[in-house]
């Protein structure tokens, strides 16, 4: 369900609301990090089946886990490194200084042969090339290939931009303010995850608790901005053939799964190691396999304090 936004005040949308059912389905951690590594996003490897690229830019680098939970170091940048996508012409990344100029579109290459290591001497200049420069974005985060073209979050500026891997170009396409940050310094971001389905691109806003789409063919973009859902806490995420959007809810620590008829249930928790999940992505080998990373809770830690950083796999019931 969607509402075309027609005005009014923006911060009515700006009051998330968690009070939703656990039913947690089957979690199993893949790999740790220690407390204190913020895992932002992930992307499969086209290079090694199975395995998952990981966006740490706490740490400015992209790490690869395999399989059987062994992680590697595919590359190390200048710059915290947020949005990744997998690709048919390759992986790319976006990098840059947090809230400043700078940004750019890297390529990472994570050869078939390669096994990087675990915090081993990786260099950027090896493994991540720069594609271009991206002026219009001042905070990268989610990236999402549209079929055409990359688009990039920008969650401090409130709008995307459309990428051209091949050449090298880009451009704002959608701008709207309730794709913006509440206020400037609030502790969330504005527009954070991006997906693209059934030829719409979905945008989340933590900051102002929204999920909101657009037609990817609109010659009006903004004009047809519509808000799916409301006082909803989310992150990154995914949607599934059948349009459940499966939504990392970060400060909340859950995942939280959205269907399309508006119901929501969270399918994992604290004890499934969800402790400030960043990001969600479908397997595309395996349909009932969700791949989760989290921070531990450093945004908002749990009981306890900060957990160690983890990518978990949930077996989604059908």
């Amino acid at each position: 369900m969607s509402t075309a936004f027609g005005g009014g005040d923006p911060a009515a949308y700006s009051r998330p609301a968690h009070d939703v059912p656990l039913r947690p389905v089957p979690a199993e951690v893949v790999a740790e990090w220690p407390p204190g590594t913020f895992l932002e996003n992930l992307a499969p490897s086209a290079a090694h089946p199975g395995s998952w690229l990981v966006t740490i830019p706490s740490h400015n680098r992209v790490d690869r886990v395999d399989p059987d939970g062994k992680q590697h170091t595919v590359a190390e940048l200048p710059n915290a490194v947020t949005g990744i996508a997998t690709i048919g012409v390759g992986t790319f990344a976006l990098s840059g200084v947090m809230g400043g100029a700078g940004w750019q579109l890297v390529r990472i290459e994570d050869s078939p042969g390669g096994t990087g290591g675990s915090g081993g001497a990786v260099h950027a200049a090896d493994t991540a090339t720069v594609v271009c420069d991206l002026p219009d974005l001042r905070l990268g985060n989610g990236l999402a290939w549209d079929g055409h073209r990359l688009l990039a979050v920008d969650s401090a500026l409130g709008h995307l931009v459309a990428i051209d891997p091949v050449a090298g170009t880009s451009a704002v396409w959608l701008a709207h303010e309730l794709l913006g940050p509440l206020e400037p310094n609030s502790p969330l971001p504005g527009a954070n995850g991006i997906a693209v389905h059934d030829g719409y691109v979905y945008v989340t806003n933590s900051a102002r608790a929204l999920l909101v789409r657009s037609p990817l063919t609109s010659d009006d973009p903004a004009g047809e901005l519509a808000v799916v859902a409301a006082h909803l806490a989310a992150d990154d995420f995914d949607i599934d053939p059948g349009g459940r959007c499966y939504l990392a809810t970060n400060v909340m620590h859950t995942v939280l799964r959205l269907d399309p008829d508006g119901g929501r249930e969270d399918i994992a928790g604290l004890e499934q190691g969800a402790a400030g999940a960043t990001s969600a992505a479908l397997d595309p080998r395996d349909p009932t396999a969700l791949y989760v990373t989290s921070t531990g809770g450093m945004l908002n830690p749990p009981a306890g304090g900060v957990q160690p950083s983890r990518l978990v796999r949930l077996t989604l019931v059908r």
